[in-house]
């Protein structure tokens, strides 16, 4: 064979080798896309999802027998008790004019934060669907047992006092379930307090033991965070400050983990400057819980907290053994628009318990007897028992401590009290 034409032969080859690599190259997709894509299916925190039904949870609920108030002994027979009236059947809704502020109730439920009406048939059960809701909110719920037809009366006042909503439940089961606890059958005797608005705030008698839990926690990590919150994790970028602890951040976006780890808050700036409405209170609801949910975010157990329409915030607080949790990293908090604004939010799951030890609380009438002694009564607006939570990084644990907290009308913040401090 002539070199000429193996030289043909050499270059028809190289040019058939160049065009194919040429076509791969045209139709190669890189595989750092399909990680990108893929996070919003994959990626979970491993946590529960959660409903409105399922994060709506009273604060309190008073049984009044013969003018006395009573309640439960533990806070998770109240949550037992207010997911079975949540089943019961209401009939007959109305709307009416309060004409009677004073009317004597059996059974009054008292929610954290004021709940719009149109939230109503997402936590009751009603014989209708597509009730009409009237606008206005409402923060308690009377019962009452009408033993002449035995059924239970249902009413929700709004806030105003102007209003109210009156359904009627039918069953007889229920009515006789409900009869049997105004027969004070394992509830704890109440005292009250008149806070700073003259609203009744009820508390426990009696002495109050609870168990300081320590436990060891696992870290959230912020990377996995990152593939949430950010549209497209490969242009995010990230700074370490030795005192301020990493910030994650891209042109519209950043997202700052606390110095001890404990903690994320995202912002999105550009997202402030869209056009801002103000949401219907189911739709804030909703859009936040999907957002958690897509990534089993509820980590800990949370309950709604308070839900403000006029700024979008939606804010969650931590609850333990049935009891809420006061600290800042108990706190879970979003910011809506068309898209998330603001996202605050835990970095740590707790584990395996260490160590419980029982305490016994102040009574009520020494925390009464403190208050007045230490506090001007009308600056007050609530009082709670409930855990303080303690973050020690270091020793990779959590302590669940229990104390009374009282909340002051001016900053609404909630603070430890303890009169036995005092006296050492």
């Amino acid at each position: 064979m002539k070199l000429e034409t193996i030289k043909s032969f050499i270059l028809i080859f190289l040019i058939g080798t160049s065009l194919l690599l040429t076509f791969g190259m045209w139709n190669y997709k890189p595989s750092i896309e399909l990680l990108s894509d893929a996070k919003p299916e994959d990626f979970s925190l491993n946590g529960t999802e959660e409903s409105i039904r399922t994060l709506i949870e009273p604060r309190q609920i008073v049984f009044q027998v013969l003018n006395q108030h009573y309640g439960f002994k533990n806070p998770v027979e109240q949550s037992d008790f207010f997911k079975e009236i949540q089943q019961w059947k209401l009939y007959n809704f109305e709307l009416e004019k309060i004409e009677d502020n004073n009317r004597a109730h059996d059974v009054e439920i008292t929610f954290p934060t004021p709940l719009p009406m149109e939230l109503l048939d997402n936590i009751f059960t009603f014989q209708v669907n597509n009730l009409e809701l009237p606008i206005w909110s409402f923060d308690k719920v009377y019962l009452t047992l009408d033993k002449e037809l035995r059924v239970i009366r249902v009413e929700f006042p709004s806030i105003d006092g102007r209003d109210k909503a009156v359904a009627v439940i039918q069953d007889r089961k229920n009515y006789e379930e409900l009869a049997s606890y105004l027969e004070k059958q394992d509830l704890r005797k109440l005292s009250v307090f008149k806070n700073g608005n003259d609203r009744s705030i009820y508390i426990p008698e009696g002495p109050i033991k609870l168990t300081r839990q320590t436990k060891t926690f696992s870290k959230i990590n912020p990377n996995n965070l990152v593939d949430v919150l950010f549209s497209d994790p490969s242009i995010v970028r990230q700074s370490n400050y030795t005192n301020l602890g990493t910030t994650y951040f891209t042109d519209s976006s950043q997202m700052s983990v606390t110095q001890d780890e404990a903690r994320i808050e995202y912002i999105s700036p550009g997202s402030i400057n869209e056009n801002q409405e103000p949401l219907f209170a189911e739709d804030l609801l909703n859009k936040s819980i999907s957002d958690i949910n897509s990534y089993q975010g509820w980590t800990e157990t949370f309950k709604l907290m308070d839900i403000n329409t006029n700024e979008n915030v939606i804010r969650y607080q931590m609850y333990y053994s049935g009891y809420p949790v006061f600290s800042p990293l108990s706190i879970m908090e979003q910011r809506w628009g068309q898209r998330l604004i603001e996202y605050n939010r835990p970095l740590f799951r707790s584990n395996n318990s260490l160590s419980d030890n029982e305490v016994t609380l102040p009574s009520s009438d020494e925390i009464l007897d403190y208050l007045k002694q230490n506090y001007k009564l009308e600056d007050i607006n609530d009082i709670q028992i409930g855990y303080q939570l303690n973050y020690e990084k270091d020793e990779n644990i959590i302590v669940y401590e229990p104390s009374w907290f009282i909340q002051q009308q001016i900053n609404k913040e909630w603070i430890p009290i303890n009169p036995k401090e005092n006296e050492k």
